[in-house]
C-alpha cells in the first residue's frame, strides 16, 4: 500500500444541502414551472450537466434575474464547465457578498482554474463569514497548503477540527492529509474517527484498510477491507433507487473487489518482507559481533520460533472467507511463492549463523538481502498497481 497521499485525490465537498438552502432563502422561486421542476430532478440524480443546460434555458426564456447565479454555478463546476461557472460565480458574488457559500464556490473554481492566491483569498473571506464552519478552514489547509510546510497546513486543520469535530468530512479530510505528510498514526485516528461518525462511509472505510497494512496492521486491514467489500455486494443487491441507481452500486463493488484482492497479495507478501528485514539486522548484528554457533543457533531458533508464531496468530486473526481467499484460485502462486521465498531466507540466514563468514561474504549476503528488497519493492508496487518510481494514491 501507498504510504504517501495525492492531495487532490480527495474532492472538495459539494455541500448540495448548503447550496441548495442558500438558493431557496434568497430565491424562493428561483424560476418557474416546469423549468424549476426539471432543474430540481436532475440536481437530486447528480445530473448536473443537464441541470445547467435547464437552468441557461430558464434564463433566456425569463432572464437573468430569473435564475440564481449561485446554482447556476455550482451545476456547472460539478459538470467541468469551469470556465463558464467562474462567471456565474463572480456574479454571485456580486449579487450576495455576505454569502459565504457564493465565496467558497467562487474560490474552489480558481482552484480548479488554477488560479491559487485567487482562490485562497476568496476561501479566507468565505471562513470569515462562518468562523464556526471547520469545512472551509478544512478546504483550505487541502487546498492551499498542501505543498507548503507542514506547521501551516498543520494549523489550518487543527482550526477545522475545532471548529467541526464532528464532521465526517473534516475527519477524512485530516486523515488524508496526515497520510500525505507520513504522519500514519494520527490519519489513522482520524479516519477511526470519521467512521465512528458514519459507518456506512466506503470511502473512509477503504482509506482505514490502507493505513492499517501501511502501519504494519496486516490482518487488521485486511479485515476491513474484507468488511467493506461485504457492505458493498449487500447494497449492489438492494434494488435501485432515484438517488443511487443500481449502476452506481455495481462500480463500487469493483472498487471494493479491487481493494480487497490488493489487501489479500498485500498480506503475504509484507510477511516476507518482514523476515528480508529480520534478515538483513542478524547479517549486521553477526558481521559485528560474531558469535559462536551455539548460541547463533539458540538466537536463530528463538527467531524463528517467534516469526512463525507471529505469522500463525495474524492468520488465526483473519475471518475464515480471508483465510479462503488468501490461497483462492489465481492467488495460490502468489501466496506459495510468498511462503518459498521466506522459508528460503530463513534458511540462508539459519546457515550464516551457525558458519563463520569473512567479511566479504557477509557483503555478499548483504547484496543478496539488497537485491530481495528490490524484488520485494517491484512486486508490491505491482500489486498495488502504481508506477515503481513516484506515489500514486489509488492504491
Amino acid at each position: 500500500m501507498s504510504d504517501a497521499v495525492e492531495p487532490n485525490a480527495i474532492p472538495s465537498p459539494r455541500a448540495r444541502g448548503r447550496v441548495l438552502q442558500a438558493v431557496n432563502k434568497t430565491w424562493p422561486r428561483f424560476i418557474s414551472g416546469a423549468v424549476e421542476g426539471r432543474a430540481r430532478e436532475l440536481i437530486d440524480n447528480d445530473q448536473y450537466g443537464e441541470a445547467a443546460e435547464v437552468l441557461e434555458q430558464g434564463i433566456g426564456k425569463y432572464g437573468a434575474g430569473s435564475v440564481s447565479q449561485l446554482l447556476l454555478a455550482w451545476c456547472l463546476h460539478l459538470s467541468g464547465r469551469q470556465e463558464d461557472a467562474l462567471g456565474w460565480a463572480a456574479g454571485a458574488v456580486e449579487e450576495e457578498p455576505e454569502s459565504a457559500d457564493a465565496h467558497w464556490l467562487h474560490g474552489t473554481i480558481l482552484f480548479e482554474l488554477g488560479r491559487a492566491d485567487e482562490g485562497t483569498a476568496s476561501l479566507w473571506r468565505a471562513a470569515e463569514l462562518t468562523p464556526d464552519n471547520g469545512r472551509y478552514y478544512m478546504q483550505l489547509a487541502w487546498y492551499r497548503y498542501r505543498d507548503q510546510e507542514f506547521a501551516k497546513t498543520r494549523e489550518l486543520v487543527e482550526q477545522a477540527l475545532e471548529r467541526s469535530p464532528d464532521d465526517v468530512w473534516v475527519q477524512h479530510t485530516a486523515g488524508r492529509i496526515y497520510e500525505h505528510h507520513l504522519r500514519h498514526k494520527r490519519a489513522h485516528a482520524h479516519y477511526v474517527r470519521a467512521l465512528e461518525l458514519d459507518p456506512d462511509d466506503v470511502s473512509v472505510r477503504d482509506d482505514l484498510a490502507v493505513i492499517l497494512q501501511t502501519r504494519g496492521r496486516l490482518s487488521a486491514g485486511l479485515r476491513v477491507a474484507w468488511q467493506s467489500l461485504r457492505a458493498a455486494e449487500a447494497r449492489a443487491k438492494v434494488p435501485g433507487t432515484e438517488d443511487e441507481p443500481v449502476a452506481a452500486g455495481a462500480a463500487g463493488t469493483e472498487d471494493e473487489v479491487r481493494l480487497y484482492e490488493m489487501a489479500l497479495r498485500h498480506w503475504s507478501w509484507r510477511w516476507y518482507e518482514r523476515v528480508l528485514r529480520g534478515a538483513l539486522l542478524l547479517n549486521v548484528i553477526d558481521w559485528i559481533f560474531p558469535t559462536p554457533w551455539v548460541e547463533a543457533g539458540a538466537v536463530a531458533g528463538a527467531l524463528v520460533l517467534l516469526y512463525w508464531a507471529a505469522w500463525f496468530w495474524s492468520l488465526r486473526a483473519l475471518p475464515p472467507e480471508c483465510r479462503r481467499d488468501l490461497v483462492g484460485k489465481g492467488r495460490r502462486g502468489h501466496f506459495a511463492g510468498a511462503l518459498v521465498r521466506t522459508l528460503l531466507v530463513l534458511t540462508v540466514m539459519g546457515l550464516v549463523l551457525w558458519g563463520e563468514l569473512s567479511a566479504l561474504q557477509h557483503l555478499g549476503m548483504l547484496a543478496l538481502i539488497v537485491g530481495g528488497y528490490l524484488e520485494w519493492y517491484w512486486r508490491a508496487a505491482q500489486i498495488s498497481g502504481r508506477p515503481v518510481f513516484g506515489v500514486d494514491r489509488e492504491v
